[in-house]
C-alpha cells in the first residue's frame, strides 16, 4: 500500500510541475498547491503519474512542465513504523526562459496509514493567456 500512496502522492507532486495553455479548468485530478519563486501561490490539477507529465495551473490557461523533480515522505502504516522514500527525476532545463523553482508539503490520511510529503519541483511554463 506504501507504494500507492507514494505513487498517487508523486503523482499529484509531478503534475503540479508544469505550466502551458488550458482551454478550461479540469474536472477530474488531483491538485496540488505550489509555492513557486515566480508564478507565486499556485494550485495545479495533476491528471497522470508520469515524471514528466504536464500541471495544468487553475483558473489560468497556463500548464507547467516539469524538467527536474526530487520528493522526500514518509509514509506510516496504521499500527506501524515509519517509512520513508525519495524521488528524483532531472533532465536538461528547456531553453524558453520561462522557468520557475516550486515547492510544496502534501498531508493525506486514510485507512491503510498517513503519508506526509516536501517536495522541490523545477518547471518550464507557458505565459496566461
Amino acid at each position: 500500500m506504501k507504494i500507492a500512496w507514494t505513487a498517487v502522492l508523486l503523482a499529484i507532486a509531478i503534475a503540479a510541475l508544469g505550466v502551458s495553455p488550458a482551454s478550461a479548468d479540469p474536472k477530474k485530478g488531483d491538485v496540488l498547491d505550489l509555492s513557486c519563486d515566480v508564478l507565486g501561490q499556485v494550485e495545479i490539477v495533476v491528471f497522470s503519474n508520469g515524471s514528466g507529465s504536464p500541471g495544468l495551473v487553475l483558473g489560468s490557461t497556463q500548464v507547467g512542465i516539469p524538467y527536474a523533480l526530487h520528493i522526500e515522505g514518509t509514509f506510516t502504516p496504521v499500527e506501524g513504523e515509519p517509512e520513508s522514500f525519495v524521488d528524483e527525476f532531472e533532465k536538461p532545463a528547456p531553453r524558453n526562459g520561462r522557468l520557475d523553482h516550486c515547492t510544496f508539503h502534501q498531508e493525506e490520511t486514510a485507512e491503510d496509514g498517513t503519508v506526509v510529503i516536501d517536495g522541490e519541483v523545477w518547471i518550464s511554463y507557458t505565459p496566461a493567456h
